[in-house]
């Protein structure tokens, strides 16, 4: 855990304590305990794998026998990996801003960053850490914000979390997963055209499958002969269907064009998002596309491409596999 996060950590933990000393001077019924100790002591901390795709526990020791004490040492070492199979489920650079004891429940806030997690490292993120406080004594749920606000994933609020938020089944792999298949496409040749390629997924299971293919797309092609429709740092700020047509919002850095000697023609990326989309998500049967930046149309993809448009699949760009 690097020191800014353990300091800000510690910072927030007193002055919760002192909250809670000022507005509890007896015990208060449903609230949680203080000065119950912690069992036998030892409790789990979830990791990540190295890989990035599984949760593993390891055994931790307490020390401390009143609440906040045990809720500081195992947040102090749920930021660091005891050993070199495992790491941090809190990737860099998300930090924890606090986190707040309420009744029966802790309420952690992190900063922006969180909002740039990848589906899985958000899953896992979220996973690791509810199931690690879950173990505090009186603890049956966790809440999340991220600089103050509420978590919101697929315009749902997320809102508590308790044990049954998440299933870990023997071999601490997280079981609230999907797969599917993706059909996705990227620039190539002159950057006028466009390759399909095929993938099998393994995905959160609330999250839908319009952002998987965003996502991977911006994430680019293993492909070295397909070209990137975005620059690394590109956000994907929302995506959602109405009525069979898709709109997908991104950050301003799409908007910048990659660098290269070749870069894809504008129009080509959005067709390749376009037709992905189309291809991929059957189900919701989607008809068209509708791209923002910034939550706005009113501006040219690129410098040439106007957005004020429903964009459809194009057949014509794709070359026969």
């Amino acid at each position: 855990m690097r020191r800014e996060t353990i300091t800000s950590v510690i910072t927030i933990l007193l002055c919760a304590a002192l909250v809670l000393c000022l507005s509890a001077c007896s015990s208060t019924p449903g609230g949680i305990p203080e000065s119950q100790g912690a069992a036998d002591g030892v409790k789990l901390i979830y990791y990540s794998n190295q890989e990035g795709t599984e949760l593993i526990t390891h055994e931790y020791r307490l020390h401390s026998e009143d609440f906040d004490g045990m809720l500081h040492e195992l947040l102090e070492a749920f930021c660091a990996a005891d050993t070199v199979d495992v790491r941090s489920a809190l990737p860099d650079p998300v930090r924890i801003n606090s986190a707040v004891t309420g009744i029966n429940e802790i309420d952690v806030d992190f900063n922006v960053d969180y909002l740039s997690l990848d589906v899985i490292s958000e899953l896992l993120l979220r996973a690791a850490l509810v199931k690690t406080l879950l173990q505090l004594p009186g603890v049956n749920s966790v809440r999340f914000t991220v600089d103050s606000q509420p978590l919101v994933i697929d315009e749902e609020e997320v809102g508590l979390m308790t044990e049954d938020t998440f299933i870990v089944p023997a071999g601490n792999g997280i079981n609230s997963s999907r797969t599917a298949s993706l059909t996705l496409y990227f620039p190539t040749g002159d950057g006028t055209v466009m390759k399909k390629e095929s993938r099998t997924e393994r995905y959160s299971s609330n999250v839908n499958k319009e952002r998987l293919v965003i996502e991977k797309m911006l994430e680019g092609s293993d492909d070295r002969e397909m070209l990137p429709v975005a620059v690394e740092g590109t956000l994907l700020q929302d995506v959602s269907v109405s009525n069979g047509y898709c709109i997908v919002d991104f950050s301003e850095e799409i908007n910048a064009a990659p660098a290269g000697e070749v870069i894809a023609n504008p129009e080509t990326v959005l067709y390749a998002f376009t037709n992905a989309l189309i291809d991929t998500c059957t189900e919701d049967r989607i008809i068209g596309v509708r791209f923002r930046i910034e939550g706005s149309t009113d501006v040219r993809f690129r410098d040439q491409v106007n957005l004020d448009r429903i964009f459809e699949r194009n057949a014509e760009l794709i070359l026969p596999s």
